[in-house]
């Protein structure tokens, strides 16, 4: 019983188990699960990656040097100039920022095997880092624009693998895919969506969700995927003066999929007045607060004037603290409780978690104000959590990083992880839609996926040194769990490790968690 609770611990609530693991977690499952949620942090911060707001102003930059090498002239503006004048020269450019797409035919990804992977935008990026961004060509900085999103990618995935925590960096993939934003809907979100999980999600997932909220919806990485930098108030300065209006995208999607959900007692009208509340929030640009270039700001000359009335409710504000204040109210609204706790035990547990399950976790939010340490607490507690079965598909990512901590994969370059997550096609912050990743178990049990693993087990199979025989290393990483008949399954690919070890990876066991 002990071995199952160590593994629970280890497969269920957290990435996978690492080699010996589950002696360390031995009997005392929920304390260690615990203390990951206590004792320990999920910066990154000792990986010194760029900021969002250094990713911005290499967009910027990049878009002046594009300009510069084919001559374009543009609306200029200098220090002097009026805001209402700058706004001006900004609207001028929304077009162009806006038709800046990606600009690259593939992902980089090269190579035919995993010792052999390499990704010319990470490798570009490492050649030109001595080089001043102001002396670069469009050319350079797009490459080390792009190079910023596969080395996050590297970071995370090298810190998922080593990290002891793995329950708590499981939290991050779960909120982070809660708030998903896709990073190649244009240039400026290649350059700080990696930036967004490590500043606004992670600092947050023991924290009120209250906050996290507010600071991913401020974020300039979702201000610029759900379009709202450039919402404007159609009764605003900018509004009369250009005959723009509101944007509704990111209203609708903090209501429908990051708070509320679908049914969640708001409608139309609703969603208009919300957008109108945040129309001002935006991102510091060369035009518009260049001080604040890269970061989030409020623009009062787009914000819609007036009160706004939500789900019953008027909110008199005037600037930034009216959208504040309806963040407030849709964070610790029962309905964004039941909400979340729906999702996390659908995460955590199964496509159709118990009702009890659901209960708890919403419970658990509602009475502790959206204290995510208290509801992240309560699903180690719960009881349902720890019956014994694994009944939860994997997504390819989970896979991945289970695969690569089973085998002490410890330094792998950001190259490699992003050729890893290529090969199952679930590369991170690459899922277009607002609605993250798939969540049930039809959408990763196609032949393609399972093809797709095997290929990958193979492949990590085959760099494997060290280890102990295939069906002692498999009894190792799942103890109990391990059925005779995929024990059996491995015993029979004989003395051919390369074989035995995919055989171990591909098994039920190991495919679920």
């Amino acid at each position: 019983m002990a071995n199952l609770k160590a593994q629970i611990a280890l497969h269920k609530f957290g990435l996978g188990a690492r080699t010996a693991e589950a002696e360390l977690v031995g009997t005392q499952a929920q304390n260690w699960l615990q203390t990951q949620l206590t004792d320990l942090s999920s910066d990154l911060d000792s990986y010194d990656l760029p900021s969002s707001k250094e990713g911005i102003e290499l967009f910027f930059a990049f878009l002046e040097a594009e300009r510069a090498e084919r001559e374009e002239d543009r609306v200029t503006t200098s220090a002097a100039s009026s805001p209402k004048h700058r706004l001006i020269s900004f609207f001028s450019e929304i077009d162009r920022m806006k038709r800046q797409q990606m600009l690259i035919e593939d992902d980089g990804v090269r190579g035919p095997s995993l010792a052999k992977a390499q990704n010319i935008y990470l490798e570009a990026k490492q050649n030109n880092a001595s080089k001043p961004a102001e002396t670069k060509s469009s050319d350079e900085l797009l490459k080390d624009i792009i190079g910023i999103l596969y080395e996050d990618i590297g970071v995370r995935t090298q810190h998922a693998v080593v990290t002891p925590a793995s329950f708590r960096e499981a939290l991050v993939r779960f909120w982070s895919d809660h708030f998903n934003v896709f990073a190649n809907k244009s240039l400026l979100l290649t350059a700080c969506t990696g930036a967004m999980e490590r500043e606004a999600i992670r600092p947050h997932i023991t924290g009120k969700f209250s906050d996290m909220l507010i600071a991913v919806e401020s974020h300039p990485a979702m201000l610029a995927y759900l379009d709202n930098w450039f919402s404007v108030g159609p009764d605003s300065w900018a509004g009369k003066q250009f005959g723009l209006g509101i944007n509704e995208n990111l209203a609708r999607e903090i209501l429908e999929l990051h708070t509320l959900g679908v049914d969640g007692g708001y409608d139309q009208d609703d969603i208009i007045a919300f957008a109108n509340a945040i129309t001002g929030w935006s991102i510091g640009n060369p035009d518009i607060q260049p001080e604040n270039l890269g970061e989030f700001i409020f623009e009062s000359l787009i914000h819609q004037p007036g009160p706004q009335t939500f789900m019953g409710k008027v909110y008199l504000g005037t600037g930034q603290d009216q959208g504040l204040e309806i963040l407030k109210s849709v964070a610790n609204h029962t309905n964004t409780a039941r909400f979340i706790a729906t999702k996390l035990a659908k995460h955590f547990h199964s496509d159709s978690p118990p009702e009890s399950l659901i209960e708890r976790l919403g419970k658990a939010f509602i009475d502790s104000d959206g204290d995510l340490l208290v509801v992240s607490s309560a699903l180690v507690i719960a009881p349902e959590m720890w019956e014994g079965d694994f009944p939860k598909l994997r997504n390819s990512e989970e896979f991945a990083i289970a695969a690569l901590r089973a085998f002490g994969f410890d330094e792998l370059t950001p190259q490699q992880s992003v050729f890893v997550f290529n090969a199952v096609a679930q590369t991170p912050f690459s899922q277009p839609s607002p609605a993250g990743w798939p969540k049930t178990e039809d959408s990763w049990a196609s032949s393609s996926i399972l093809s797709a693993r095997i290929n990958l087990a193979e492949m990590l199979s085959g760099f494997v040194g060290g280890q102990a025989p295939p069906v002692s290393f498999a009894e190792n990483i799942l103890g109990d769990t391990l059925s005779d008949h995929s024990t059996n399954s491995i015993k029979g690919a004989s003395t051919d490790k390369v074989q035995g070890y995919t055989l171990f990876l591909m098994t039920p066991e190991f495919q679920r968690r």
